[in-house]
């Protein structure tokens, strides 16, 4: 069984730091003050949600997505601990409150990893290694050649909040380890996956280190050789991103005239009780929708809350199979269920957005072409007089450091890959215009 007492770790990875902090502003709470702060996570503004380039500033970027997952996921938090409490089943370091301020910054952070372009980048990188001529994977083991094949946002996000080159020191950002377990929506390593079938995980083969210390600290259960039980606070986050998805698609397609407000109110409908009859006299959609939005949210949340207590057992043994919402009482599941299905059927496919995925494409196919060639002939190189001048320029383009001559090639694909993911989508876009086209592989 994990335990909360090692659950709930403030200590902090690359330091010995282990206090709480100060009162009103645990370590917990700092952790959500140094996600947002950084570059990383400002840079989500230009990427994409669902609809790639939006011309309509009230569609929802990675960022606006966050943020509101962060305060699902707050207000889950809270009720939690403060049921947790009452159970006693709280360390004596942590207050309610800090359940709360936890899954806040794992579910800000959540999305941190992703490239341009949302899932249709993911893709391209996949695609882009899967297709590349066999002398780019050649002198990779297995594990870091299935590390690129399934390329995966998730583990990019564990790198970029771990890696050096977000903080002075070991450790990156230096989150507490309670915050980094509750990120790793996956926790283990894409050759070790239990559901190979679904081409998830949580952390490359050079963060495989970093994955077991966190799992160490944290007391997460081990199913495998880098391979291990979620953090049950995971599961909380994981049901905000659902919730937001879910609802926010439809309003963006509402927005953008791609959805009839009909359907969105015929999902919400038979989860809302006691309907005033004001709210059948307004005529604006939008308050209508805010309306919906904001009652479906209480009665929603509360029964997630309700189902991570019942399951507390399940859930520290690692024993709960699926997602939280698949054991929430009454018609939210359903719901849920429906407006993802809905989303992926209308939304998803509408046919602008499925032309610009398209771009997206080719967009990186550019760019992956132009820097990989150059990682090859890095690695290659035995000094600086060996390398080509469009090499150099993509050395001094991603970083010298970064990229060093002679360098292992695996290390030098992730840093491509840490320069492609952090890159917004219009930049991308622009650089791709400037490399001006890709050469044959």
């Amino acid at each position: 069984m994990m335990n909360w007492q090692k659950l709930l770790s403030p200590a902090r990875l690359g330091t010995k730091h282990s206090s709480v902090g100060t009162f009103g502003r645990s370590d917990f709470h700092k952790d959500y003050d140094r996600i947002i702060f950084s570059s990383a996570f400002r840079r989500l503004q230009r990427k994409t949600q669902v609809h790639p380039l939006p011309e309509n500033d009230n569609i929802h970027t990675r960022l606006t997505h966050s943020l509101e997952v962060s305060c699902v996921a707050r207000s889950m938090g809270l009720m939690v601990g403060h049921r947790l409490a009452e159970k006693q089943h709280l360390p004596d370091h942590v207050e309610a409150d800090h359940l709360a301020a936890i899954v806040q910054a794992a579910a800000l952070a959540h999305d941190i990893g992703n490239p341009p372009f949302g899932h249709a980048g993911e893709y391209a990188i996949r695609q882009w290694f899967a297709e590349a001529d066999a002398k780019f994977l050649a002198l990779l083991t297995e594990g870091e050649r299935a590390d690129l094949l399934t390329f995966e946002g998730n583990a990019q996000g564990f790198r970029l909040l771990t890696n050096k080159r977000t903080g002075l020191h070991d450790g990156g950002m230096r989150l507490t380890y309670a915050t980094l377990a509750s990120f790793i929506k996956y926790p283990w390593t894409a050759i070790n996956s239990p559901f190979p079938e679904k081409r998830k995980f949580g952390a490359f083969q050079q963060e495989v280190p970093m994955l077991a210390q966190v799992a160490e600290v944290t007391g997460l259960l081990e199913r495998g050789q880098h391979c291990y039980a979620r953090h049950p606070l995971v599961y909380l986050v994981e049901a905000a991103d659902d919730i937001c998805y879910a609802l926010i698609d439809i309003e963006d397609g509402i927005e953008l005239e791609l959805v009839d407000f009909q359907v969105f109110e015929n999902l919400i409908m038979p989860c809302i009780k006691d309907v005033p009859a004001e709210y059948h006299r307004e005529a604006s959609i939008t308050r209508k929708m805010n309306f919906l939005r904001g009652r479906i949210m209480t009665g929603l949340l509360a029964a997630i809350s309700d189902a991570f207590l019942a399951h507390e057992e399940h859930l520290l043994a690692g024993e709960l199979t699926g997602d939280l919402l698949a054991y929430v009482d009454g018609p939210y599941n359903d719901m849920i269920l429906a407006a993802k299905a809905f989303s992926e059927q209308q939304i998803i496919l509408n046919r602008r957005k499925v032309q610009i995925e398209v771009g997206a494409f080719a967009c990186i196919e550019v760019l992956l072409d132009t820097f990989c060639r150059a990682a090859l002939e890095l690695h290659q190189a035995k000094g600086e007089s060996d390398l080509s001048y469009r090499t150099a320029r993509v050395r001094e383009l991603i970083g010298r450091d970064d990229m060093p001559v002679g360098g292992r090639l695996y290390s030098l694909y992730l840093a491509i890959l840490d320069y492609i993911s952090g890159m917004t989508d219009d930049f991308a876009a622009r650089l791709t215009r400037d490399i001006g086209g890709s050469q044959g592989r």
